[in-house]
């Protein structure tokens, strides 16, 4: 059995070569008709929206996952038997009880589930609830995290008696642009957004440290101010004034802020996570990158979160740091979820 897939593998990154990697779907075609058998499982579309809400402990309404898959054997789809799809639970919060759980047979497909495709081979959408895969792992869904994931493995077995899963690829069959064959999926549950992050949050830095060789001459004081983080047209993403909270103004004459056009905040679940970049020329921020001479981005992790306090560590690529302590507007309480941080 292996050896027919590691033949479709081999013959696979000849022709990524000869093809330029190119995307035409027509080369699926022409390996399995020089390799002369074997199967795969291609992913033709994935729909990951299991979100889960941190508030209510539970998923939100329609969380599902979905998957698109068509089967591709020598015999143009007619040795299909059916292909047996596996889950199981994946715990990737840390602390608490550990639910991770070993695979179980979530579903049986025969070759009548299938339907003929736009390509003539034999195709079929799987799509689960987060209730189906709740009931069919047995976790309490009230432990789940922004994070966790569920993992699905496929097994396809064809009427000639081989059977093929994910330990009998090689990349170019399961990552590959031809095939894109895995026979597994890892999908991970994301956090739903339960309001919003934007505000002028005040904030008193400490600890700032100067980009080591980069001329920066910092006063060693404390600094205070405030930040103003602005909405943007992606849920969850927020523009900064300022994502070194006064750093580059304390440590670098003349320098200015660290915003500009291009950098951002996303909130990740747990997690804040800068996105993008802040331009500089000959020293000073630049908005955009359209005359820079230097680039840095942005790193934060938060360490504490007690209600309208929350600490973090951040740094930028060029080596500049500190502490500060972000006090959201209004001293409302940050969100419950960002706790999860707290040593």
């Amino acid at each position: 059995m292996k050896k027919y897939i590691n033949k479709i593998a081999i013959i696979g990154s000849a022709l990524c070569i000869a093809y330029s990697c190119d995307t035409d779907e027509k080369v699926v075609d022409e390996i399995l008709a020089q390799v002369g058998t074997g199967a795969v499982l291609r992913t033709i579309d994935e729909d990951n929206e299991l979100v889960f809400n941190d508030e209510t402990d539970a998923f939100d309404a329609g969380s599902a996952y979905t998957i698109v898959l068509e089967e591709q054997d020598e015999e143009g789809g007619a040795l299909l038997e059916s292909v047996e799809i596996f889950v199981n639970f994946d715990d990737n919060s840390e602390g608490g009880t550990d639910m991770s759980t070993t695979e179980v047979s979530l579903q049986t497909l025969a070759a009548s589930d299938f339907t003929t495709g736009d390509r003539g081979l034999p195709q079929t959408t799987v799509s689960y609830t987060s209730d189906e895969l709740i009931a069919a792992t047995g976790i309490d869904e009230s432990l789940v995290v922004g994070k966790d994931r569920f993992e699905f493995r496929m097994v396809l077995t064809l009427t000639n008696g081989e059977v093929y899963t994910n330990t009998d690829v090689g990349g170019p069959v399961s990552g590959g642009s031809y095939f894109s064959a895995p026979f597994e999926y890892f999908p991970v549950i994301a956090c739903s957004i339960t309001e919003s992050l934007a505000g002028t949050h005040s904030y008193v830095a400490t600890g700032i440290i100067p980009a080591p060789g980069g001329g920066g001459a910092c006063s060693g004081g404390d600094l205070s101010g405030t930040v103003t983080w602005s909405e943007t047209d992606d849920e969850g993403v927020y523009t900064s004034s300022d994502m070194g909270f006064g750093q580059f103004d304390d440590c670098y004459t003349g320098r200015g802020p660290a915003t500009g056009e291009d950098i951002e905040i996303e909130w990740d679940c747990t997690n804040l996570s800068p996105d993008g970049e802040v331009y500089l020329k000959e020293g000073v921020v630049i908005p955009s990158d359209d005359d820079e001479d230097a680039e840095v981005t942005y790193s934060y992790t938060i360490t504490n979160v007690s209600g309208a306090d929350m600490t973090i560590e951040f740094a930028n690529s060029a080596g500049d740091r500190g502490t500060v302590v972000l006090t959201r507007e209004g001293n409302v309480d940050w969100p419950v979820i960002f706790t999860a941080n707290n040593d």
